[in-house]
């Protein structure tokens, strides 16, 4: 585990203990055995150990999508497709991915932060499927992908006796079934 990662470790640690504003950077760090600039090395605050900032989860759908495009398939598909392939980060972090949940549910600004990064995804959904299709269809696509990932993540955190793809198939299923009435 390198540096980066034990820092967001800790501070998910700490929040859960102390909550998030009771938390400081030099508690996280001391944590680890860092010193403060050190984790500034890393983050810009202590709300970047709970976020993607370089947006690497959009960057893996995108490239999902790139890999996968069938001119036979339907955008939406092939974005739910790309948000499924994700599945690992989820599945194999069950524990913290909760945690990170929970922390976030809790403060009202880490909520708005988390509101920015689903328009990331939006937009880097967005604009690898503008590369094949029309683009006011990318972005419906990309928005209805979203929230299929969103409601399939909440099914997720609910329960845990199906894993993350099945989730995300399951929201989709339940989306292709509305579009029949």
């Amino acid at each position: 585990m390198n540096s980066k990662e034990k820092l967001q470790v800790a501070a998910t640690k700490l929040f859960m203990e102390k909550g998030y504003e009771n938390t400081t950077v030099q508690e996280i760090a001391s944590l680890v055995g860092v010193t403060e600039r050190t984790f500034f090395r890393q983050f810009k605050d202590k709300s970047d150990v709970l976020f993607d900032t370089k947006n690497e989860m959009g960057q893996q759908v995108a490239a999902f999508i790139t890999d996968h495009f069938d001119v036979e398939q339907k955008p939406l598909k092939l974005a739910v497709d790309g948000f499924a392939s994700v599945f690992s980060f989820f599945d194999g972090e069950r524990e913290r991915v909760l945690a990170r949940n929970q922390i976030i549910q809790s403060n009202p600004d880490l909520q708005e932060r988390e509101l920015l990064k689903s328009q990331a995804l939006i937009e880097s959904v967005t604009n690898v499927l503008s590369v094949k299709y029309d683009s006011e269809l990318s972005e419906l696509a990309a928005r209805f992908a979203v929230e299929i990932f969103h409601m399939a993540f909440i099914k997720w955190i609910e329960s845990a006796e199906k894993g993350f793809v099945e989730q995300v198939l399951a929201v989709y299923e339940v989306y292709q079934k509305l579009c029949q009435y």
